[in-house]
Formats: structure tokens, C-alpha cells, sequence
């Protein structure tokens, strides 16, 4: 008998169509899914507990609207530490910093030689985002190395979903690239 793998559990239908309803509305009660589903509240409420056992379902959290709670500017960061950073601090202790950086909204390790991290961090406005970024370009200058800056405001996000690449993977349908041309 085959050992199931903990990194990547299989699925089972019932829980592929729990987990995407999930993923469409958070906060669905079990009992909507269960009568969607033609299951009991009680099969519903296994099935979600189990997903978030194993670790697929992480967290619940809300979609905020920036602009309503004052962020008016991202910023899209590529950053490389300095070899003094490198040999003093492991790959873990620096991701834990930055973990901790309350303007970071995501952030990403890159194995690439132009930079070392890509960061996306939230600011009131452009005038904040200048000055946080002018103290990294003179009081850090020894540790970060700031490679690239994307700024803009919050009300250009297009997108801020990940629902739809989600029901591919969990249908096992091949990625559409038609989509992202304007045929």
C-alpha cells in the first residue's frame, strides 16, 4: 500500500469542491456547502477541518480595501542585501526580518544574482513611500542595495485574486494563455 505524501495530500472530489467553495467565499457556512453538495453539515465540517490538518487551508483572511483605510501607494521592490549581510545573518534570520518590516504586504526570496528579494509594501501615499524609501537608500546603504522600484496607486490593481488559477490547479486543467491577449 501506497503511503500518502503530507507535502502534497491527494484530494478527493468532495473535498476539491469544499476546498473551491472555500476559496470562492471564505466565510461559507458548512451548511450552504452541504446543501449545495447534497452532504451532511457534519461531512462538510470534516472535510474543512481536515483540509486545514493538513495544512491546505493556512488562514482565513478578509480582502481589504486599501484606499478605504488609507493606503493610497504600493510599491513593488527589488532588493539585494550586501555580502556583509550574507555572512552575517543565514537565509532564515533575514526572511524572519522581513517578516516583521509592517509595511510588507508579500514577500519573496529570489535565487537570482540582480536581486536577492522582491518585496510588495503598502503606504499611506507617495510622500511616505519616498521618505521610507530614501532612509533605506541612506541610513542602510551598507546592508540593501535598492535594484528596483515600481510604484503605484492602489485603485491601477487590476487583479487581486487568486481563485481563478486555484480551480485550475485543483481541476488539473492545463494553464490558457488565450486569456491574456486582446483577440
Amino acid at each position: 500500500m501506497e503511503k500518502p505524501d503530507i507535502a502534497f495530500p491527494k484530494l478527493t472530489r468532495n473535498e476539491q469542491t469544499v476546498l473551491k467553495r472555500i476559496i470562492e467565499q471564505a466565510k461559507i457556512p458548512d451548511l450552504e456547502i452541504a446543501k449545495k453538495m447534497g452532504l451532511s453539515q457534519q461531512a462538510i465540517f470534516k472535510i474543512r477541518h481536515k483540509l486545514e490538518e493538513v495544512g491546505i487551508i493556512k488562514g482565513y483572511m478578509p480582502i481589504i480595501d486599501f484606499k478605504k483605510v488609507g493606503i493610497e501607494t504600493l510599491v513593488v521592490l527589488g532588493i539585494r542585501f550586501t555580502k556583509q549581510v550574507w555572512e552575517k545573518y543565514s537565509d532564515d534570520q533575514i526572511s524572519e526580518s522581513i517578516r516583521k518590516i509592517p509595511q510588507v504586504i508579500i514577500a519573496y526570496r529570489i535565487p537570482e544574482s540582480g536581486i536577492s528579494h522582491l518585496l510588495v509594501m503598502g503606504f499611506r501615499n507617495m510622500e511616505q513611500k519616498d521618505r521610507y524609501l530614501m532612509k533605506l537608500q541612506t541610513k542602510y546603504s551598507k546592508e540593501i542595495e535598492i535594484v528596483r522600484v515600481y510604484p503605484f496607486a492602489v485603485d491601477r490593481i487590476i487583479k487581486e485574486s487568486n481563485v481563478g488559477l486555484l480551480n485550475i490547479i485543483l481541476d488539473k486543467e492545463e494553464t490558457p494563455t488565450a486569456e491574456f491577449l486582446l483577440d
